[in-house]
């Protein structure tokens, strides 16, 4: 084998590693963090998930599906992913009945808006020259047809691996080097904390209302 390709294959094999190692990171984070509760959820596939447990039912549904590779993936990953959040809190408070869920949505509109603002402003600074654009895949599904007890409890099913997702992708900025600017790493590290206290809010909110 030329050298040429086993730098390529070294390359590879090294950003697959830096993937589990930030799985395996998040999920010890996740369960060591893990609330009291410990009542189970139903995933949008049909299954059931324990709490604080991430299954390979849940991988295999595609509804964990983040990889980063720069402090610019992060960038252009996270505020496509806030961007479906925020697009899909609204419409729960238009449909909801419950004022706890017009409160989280709320709450996930006015945080995750001003997070978005920033990661734009630091993508305009730090990276002038480079494409934003990305392949974002949805992971919520179309609550505009939804009312009452059904917006809440579909909401509520995507958003706990929606945020799942955003805190993925937040451990693995963190911990895989690919920060370039120190600002970053507390601001990663608010969605990280954030997005897995609410994970254990609305699981709890399931468990209590369906």
């Amino acid at each position: 084998m030329k050298k040429t390709s086993l730098v390529i294959l070294g390359g590879t094999l090294g950003a697959v590693l830096l993937v589990l190692i930030a799985m395996m990171g998040y999920i010890i984070f996740l369960l060591s963090n893990n609330s009291s509760s410990q009542q189970n959820f139903q995933n949008p596939s049909g299954g059931m998930i324990g709490s604080g447990m991430m299954n390979s039912e849940v991988m295999d549904s595609g509804m964990m599906h983040a990889t980063i590779e720069s402090e610019h993936d992060f960038l252009v990953h996270m505020i496509a992913h806030h961007e479906e959040a925020v697009s899909s809190a609204t419409v729960l408070k238009a449909n909801t009945d419950r004022n706890e869920m017009k409160n989280f949505a709320d709450d996930i509109i006015k945080t995750q808006t001003a997070e978005i603002e920033q990661m734009k402003i630091w993508l305009d600074t730090w990276y002038p020259n480079q494409d934003h654009q990305v392949d974002y895949q949805p992971m919520m599904r179309d609550l505009t047809n939804l009312k009452g007890d059904a917006v809440d409890q579909a909401f509520l099913q995507d958003m706990i691996f929606h945020h799942m997702d955003a805190v993925m992708m937040s451990q693995q900025l963190i911990t895989s080097g690919y920060a370039d600017h120190q600002e970053i790493i507390p601001f990663a590290q608010t969605i990280r904390d954030t997005q897995r206290n609410e994970i254990h809010m609305m699981r709890d909110w399931l468990a209590e209302w369906f």
